[in-house]
């Protein structure tokens, strides 16, 4: 009777494990009830820099057919492939897209990435309805969005925020749309979020997918290069000094550049396939001859933000290949300055920018490329890695100084971070980019002294940035909170008198769209609420990939794109050629982090 018992006992756990399936080899798991679901122990093994995850043992034999596709497969299915076509279009087609050459292609860009987004968008949709309305069993919905994480959370609030500022604002017409020129408003924020979400519930990442990005940005960034020096193998109608490659103005370029590049460098630093290395390396190069001379002194932001993280990335970890790398990619970064020099004196050259005249180029540029400090900064670079070379190889003395150059290197960073912070804001002050002004005072107060920018900083970001700062103090409570409207910084400025009276004495005819500063746009934009939000967005996937990375080494490249784009927005805005960019690295890092999550839950033993 007792055996009987457990005979009937055994036959039920199996009947229970027949219904569990294991994922496919492609890293996704959603949308089919998995064994992790149905409380039973598998064990799995996490793939390759691919982000797949194989080797998944079955506890059970597969479903049929038929109950598979009643459990929603396909619906995932079709999802990923809208994805990979968008993913391929929007990474291939879209930065090459210029049919009336440089006349409005502003316009023309943004119709070609709106009318794209909203039909990717739109079948996405359909299927997902489709989906729900035939099956019959719904908890999916919730499985495919449990879990929620802080960055989805953030990425929510946006949202919200964004249709409240919109709902709030006394400029409907422009918050709907966006500015001429611009169309930053709610329709293209809303598109960025789903985006984000979709991508991070439904993109399957594989490393060919980041082949096809990264070769249709060397096309780019060489077309940049070859522009740079009055080469033109295409025709570009409206072609002047401010417009190269197949992205118009140059700051317009080099917010395009500032996600894309990055990614490339990382890629370089984190991959151990040769293959890979050799190729990202190949275009690390030609990133950064097309950053050194396109002529945006905004890119020698990001080089900076990039280089520094990948340093204490480098120093503060326990890898000593990883430190290599950093080196090799800074005697790359070195070599492409040198490059970039000597090809001002090839004979059918012209530069065509003023980025090596004394007043023409910032201190870096004129240094580098003018003087001999690149040669200086790669016969340095290139000792330190020699002898970090000859320390590992003489194997009793590496095992000896292994652990005192890992404490060595991390004190360094520490120390250099510290530096820079305290150098970096001595330099605001003594360069004039901050000043103190005198408020006159009132009946009510006495004057008083305030910290500005200098107005006459930075093509005038300082002006910018103070007529930023005013509007956001000028706003009434309720606005304060909500903003004026997704990008109507315009609209409300110009209604502002005092405001506008500035910018006329200041930029004449010119109309003043944005603060030149992401941040300050937003909170002007958006408001308290919204800022706050999409900072969130890009701190806590800046940290959480960071942090996982050491499982899946795409994610430091989604980190390294999404710091240097925050970087570079500093002292830009967003726009069409950047922003949609950045946020499809934060879908892929964020699939990728569920995925990992999802795979180690996986293979917790049984409780």
């Amino acid at each position: 009777m007792e055996k009987s018992t457990r005979d009937k006992n055994l036959q039920v756990k199996v009947d229970i494990d027949s219904r569990t399936e294991t994922a496919p080899e492609t890293g996704t798991y959603a949308g089919r009830e998995t064994a992790a679901e149905a409380g039973t122990c598998v064990k799995t093994e996490t793939g390759s820099e691919t982000g797949t995850y194989a080797g998944t043992e079955t506890l059970a034999k597969k479903k049929p057919l038929e109950t598979e596709k009643e459990d929603g497969g396909w619906h995932r299915d079709i999802c990923q492939g809208v994805l990979m076509a968008y993913f391929i279009v929007m990474a291939l087609i879209y930065p090459l897209y210029a049919p009336g050459g440089y006349m409005r292609i502003g316009e023309v860009k943004y119709l070609f990435f709106r009318n794209v987004s909203l039909v990717t968008l739109a079948v996405l949709a359909a299927v997902l309805l489709v989906s729900v309305l035939i099956r019959r069993d719904r908890r999916w919905i919730v499985r495919n969005y449990e879990q929620m994480s802080v960055t989805d959370w953030f990425a929510y609030g946006y949202l919200t925020a964004v249709l409240l500022s919109y709902l709030c604002s006394d400029y409907k017409q422009d918050a709907f749309w966006g500015a001429d020129g611009w169309y930053m408003g709610v329709m293209t924020q809303l598109t960025l979020v789903l985006c984000y979400f979709f991508f991070s519930r439904y993109f399957h990442w594989d490393m060919k997918w980041m082949g096809v990005w990264l070769t249709a940005a060397a096309l780019t960034f060489l077309l940049g290069i070859c522009n740079r020096y009055s080469v033109y193998p295409v025709f570009m109608e409206g072609q002047t000094d401010t417009f190269i490659s197949t992205m118009g103005n140059i700051n317009w370029f080099c917010g395009y550049w500032s996600v894309t590049a990055p990614v490339g460098m990382a890629l370089y630093w984190c991959s151990d396939k040769a293959v890979v290395r050799m190729l990202s390396g190949i275009y690390s190069a030609i990133a950064m001859v097309s950053g050194v001379t396109q002529g945006s002194n905004s890119a020698w932001l990001v080089f900076g933000a990039v280089f520094l993280m990948l340093f204490l990335l480098s120093a503060c970890g326990d890898c000593g290949h990883k430190w290599y790398r950093f080196l090799e990619l800074c005697m790359i970064f070195f070599a492409g300055c040198l490059l970039a020099k000597i090809l001002r004196y090839v004979p059918a050259l012209d530069y065509n920018y003023g980025l090596f005249t004394a007043d023409g180029g910032s201190l870096t540029a004129i240094a580098l490329l003018n003087g001999n400090a690149a040669l200086k900064g790669f016969l340095a670079v290139a000792l330190i890695y020699v002898s970090s070379r000859w320390v590992s190889r003489q194997g009793n003395l590496s095992d000896r100084c292994g652990k005192q150059c890992k404490w060595v290197r991390r004190a360094m960073a520490g120390v250099l971070l510290a530096v820079l912070c305290t150098a970096a804001f001595l330099l605001l002050l003594d360069s004039d980019i901050l000043q103190f002004r005198e408020v006159p005072g009132t009946m009510e107060r006495d004057g008083s002294l305030e910290l500005a920018f200098n107005e006459d900083w930075g093509n005038g970001r300082g002006a910018t940035w103070n007529c930023g700062i005013e509007a956001f103090r000028s706003m009434d409570s309720l606005h304060k909170i909500t903003g004026i409207g997704p990008d109507c910084f315009a609209d409300y400025v110009y209604d502002v008198p005092e405001l506008a009276e500035k910018l006329a004495d200041r930029f004449t005819n010119l109309r003043l769209t944005n603060a030149h500063n992401e941040q300050l746009t937003l909170l002007v934009n958006v408001g308290i609420f919204g800022w706050l939000c999409y900072a969130g967005i890009f701190a806590t996937a800046f940290v959480r990939y960071v942090r996982k990375a050491g499982e899946q080494p795409v994610l430091y490249v989604c980190a390294l794109g999404i710091l240097a784009y925050t970087v570079h927005n500093m002292v830009s805005f967003q726009q069409v050629l950047n922003t949609p960019y950045a946020f499809i690295l934060l879908g892929i890092g964020e699939k990728v982090y569920r995925d990992l999550k999802l795979a180690k839950e996986r293979r917790q033993p049984c409780g």
